[in-house]
C-alpha cells in the first residue's frame, strides 16, 4: 500500500469518486455534494490516498485550522478494503505529516459507529459536532498528536 497525495486530475477524479461513493451515496447525496467550498480555493488543505496496485481504496483530506490545530475531513475507504488498517494508516499519516508542519492537535468529526476506531487511535470527544446531512448526530473528536512537555 502507498499513502501519497493525488498529484493528476484522474487521481483527484478517483479520489471524489470514492469519496461520493462511501460518503454522500449512503445518504442520498447528488454527485458533487462530496466536494466543499474549501476543496476549490484553499492552499492551507492537503488530500490524501491510500493506493494497492493503482487503485485509490482510501482517502482523507487534511486542513490547518491554525498554528495550533489542524482538522482531519473526508475519511473514506473502499468497502472492499474495510477491516485491514486503511483508515488507521491514513490517520497515522496525516499526524505525522500534521507533526511535520508543527501543529500539536487534531479534531475531526465522527458518526456513533466510527467513535470506536478513534478512541483506539487515542482520539477523545470533546463536544457534539454538527449533524450529518440534518440526519445523523456526530462527536467532535480531538488528539494531542505533539506532547507537551512538562519540567
Amino acid at each position: 500500500m502507498i499513502i501519497k497525495q493525488p498529484c493528476c486530475e484522474e487521481e483527484f477524479n478517483e479520489m471524489y469518486n470514492l469519496r461520493w461513493k462511501i460518503l454522500n451515496h449512503p445518504w442520498n447525496q447528488p454527485k458533487g455534494s462530496e466536494k466543499d467550498e474549501i476543496d476549490f480555493c484553499n492552499e492551507r488543505v492537503f488530500y490524501f490516498i491510500s493506493m494497492i496496485k493503482g487503485q485509490i481504496i482510501g482517502t482523507a483530506r487534511f486542513h490547518v485550522n491554525n498554528e495550533y490545530e489542524g482538522d482531519i475531513k473526508y475519511l473514506a475507504v473502499h468497502d472492499d478494503y474495510r477491516g485491514q488498517g486503511i483508515g488507521k494508516n491514513l490517520i497515522a499519516h496525516i499526524e505525522w505529516f500534521a507533526i511535520g508542519l508543527g501543529i500539536p492537535y487534531i479534531t475531526l468529526n465522527v458518526i456513533k459507529k466510527a467513535q470506536c476506531l478513534f478512541e483506539k487511535l487515542n482520539y477523545q470527544i470533546i463536544g457534539e459536532g454538527p449533524l450529518l446531512f440534518n440526519e445523523e448526530k456526530q462527536y467532535k473528536m480531538g488528539k494531542n498528536i505533539i506532547p507537551l512537555l512538562t519540567c
